[in-house]
């Protein structure tokens, strides 16, 4: 087999195409990785997109065969910690920067594979009742709040706190059962 000297040179639109191959491919990992770094924030698709702009305006510098994940992740870490940045002025409450700094560089250093962790989450979530999944939808992938979905459902915020608890508990045991058999 040719070493990659000997292999020819690619042209732009060969580039282009293995760097939209790879962006496509690191989507799901990205938008893991800032999730796990802003744990509850609704913005996380936005970061993504941030990042995904950066990562195609500099493009000409990514060297197609080197790590790929290593890059994005630190160009969405800069993003995330520019959107932190923000929500400080703004006076939400966020975690430290340093424990921010730790998460960043467990998640990266980690070898997780993001996609089977969707895989198992989409099969986790598919087990619940529709009503614990809309909870959770509700929760996770909405803009409101969990106090106006209880005046929606005329139930206290209270009773669907608890409710969500039991069910992330769940969700936990499903996981790390559904991951246990894909990790050799």
């Amino acid at each position: 087999m040719p070493s990659d000297d000997h292999l020819p040179p690619m042209t732009e639109d060969e580039r282009d195409q293995e760097f939209v191959r790879l962006l496509t491919a690191h989507q799901g990992p990205v938008l893991a990785y800032v999730r796990s770094l802003m744990p509850g924030f609704t913005g996380a698709s936005d970061i993504l997109q941030q990042t995904n702009i950066t990562l195609w305006k500099k493009k000409d510098v990514f060297e197609i065969g080197t790590n790929f994940k290593a890059w994005a992740f630190a160009i969405a870490r800069n993003h995330v910690m520019d959107q932190r940045k923000k929500l400080k002025r703004n006076g939400w409450l966020v975690f430290s920067d340093d424990l921010a700094e730790m998460f960043a560089a467990e998640t990266e250093e980690d070898d997780f594979d993001f996609d089977e962790s969707y895989r198992a989450l989409e099969v986790c979530l598919s087990k619940l009742k529709s009503h614990d999944r809309e909870l959770v939808q509700k929760r996770y992938c909405e803009s409101g709040t969990l106090e106006e979905y209880a005046r929606e459902l005329d139930r206290s915020a209270g009773t669907l706190k608890a409710r969500l608890f039991k069910i992330r508990a769940g969700l936990r045991r499903c996981l790390d059962n559904q991951l246990q058999h894909v990790t050799p």
